[in-house]
């Protein structure tokens, strides 16, 4: 069995938070400029050539889940711009979705695949008994008199359809607005990713314990965070960011390493909470085992898993001249 070492290094980061608050009901007025104009954006977009982000996770179940998809803000200089109705045309960008999934897979990340259009429906609010149009891509949003901001949202009725493994995803732009509006082009692109996560999935403090006869008879082990990534609808994977990749920790002689084509996948039965542990790497030739003596299961209330396996074991049974094993326990910290 190839061992891969991980070699660990430690970096401080230095981060600087910007915050500010916007509301969809806000009155209170401020100037954009000078001149009097009226700017509009989209909240947390950018330019066509570098967008913004707007990352989305929803429950890997079959019952219906809305999430916003874009958010249109006009800035308006006074009350008088403020009566005016105005039309925004909206792009549905996937040029700009697969420039960014092109960019993401050069630096060595995931595509972003196209969300299925049969998978949701596109929710645009109406204006009045105005109904919004839809033509050639172009959807076209109307702000109100005394309106400053408008949603643009979709409605997942079963998430199961998507593939818990894909980073699924949308692109918006605005192309142009009425009514004396300048459009921001640093802020008139947005990247929507979604992903599916069932109720596991998340960040975790895994403590573990692993046994190897010879490279780690002591049965020793550490304490690393690792994120459980949702892989079915009652299904995890163990993903470890130290080592960039899915990998299980474990102590050889001596040094924080992982075994190479192994990627344990841990399913948890929903009736009973019971766990069970598998290798799901492509390609894998070992396969688990668990410890017969010990009770792995998972804690709703505290959100914790408890697991004991390995392999070669002996009829079934760990034993100490030729199994490999691992003690687990995973302590949830947050969504990833």
């Amino acid at each position: 069995m190839k061992i891969l070492t991980l070699a660990r290094q430690t970096a401080l980061l230095a981060i600087i938070a910007l915050g500010f608050t916007a509301c969809d009901k806000e009155k209170e007025l401020t100037p954009v400029n000078s001149l009097g104009q009226t700017v509009v954006k989209l909240i947390n977009g950018g330019p066509v050539a570098d967008p913004g982000l707007k990352e989305n996770a929803i429950d890997f179940i079959s019952t219906t889940q809305t999430i916003d998809v874009a958010d249109i803000r006009r800035d308006v200089p006074n009350e008088t711009e403020l009566a005016r109705v105005m039309t925004v045309i909206v792009k549905d960008d996937t040029a700009a979705l697969r420039r960014y999934s092109d960019a993401e897979v050069a630096n060595g990340g995931s595509p972003i695949v196209l969300l299925n259009p049969g998978w949701y429906t596109l929710n645009i609010p109406r204006s009045g008994t105005v109904a919004p149009t839809f033509v050639g891509g172009n959807y076209s949003v109307t702000l109100n008199a005394g309106e400053i901001a408008k949603q643009i949202s979709i409605t997942i009725p079963n998430a199961t359809l998507l593939d818990p493994s894909t980073k699924y995803g949308l692109a918006f732009s605005i192309v142009s607005a009425n009514a004396d509006g300048v459009v921001l082009n640093d802020q008139k692109t947005v990247i929507v990713t979604i992903g599916a996560k069932n109720i596991y999935d998340g960040k975790y403090e895994l403590t573990w314990q692993n046994f190897h006869p010879t490279s780690n008879p002591g049965y020793t082990g550490g304490v690393t965070t690792v994120e459980m990534r949702t892989t079915g609808a009652n299904k995890v994977k163990i993903y470890w960011p130290d080592a960039g990749t899915f990998a299980n920790p474990a102590i050889i002689s001596g040094a924080l390493s992982y075994f190479g084509a192994q990627e344990p996948e841990y399913t948890i039965n929903t009736a009973t909470n019971k766990v069970t542990v598998q290798n799901a790497a492509p390609g894998a030739t070992t396969f688990y085992t668990m410890n017969p003596t010990f009770n792995s299961y998972y804690d709703p209330i505290a959100k914790v898993i408890y697991v004991k396996w390995g392999y070669s074991y002996t009829n079934g049974n760990f034993d100490p001249a030729a199994s490999r094993e691992w003690t687990q326990t995973f302590r949830y910290l947050g969504p990833r």
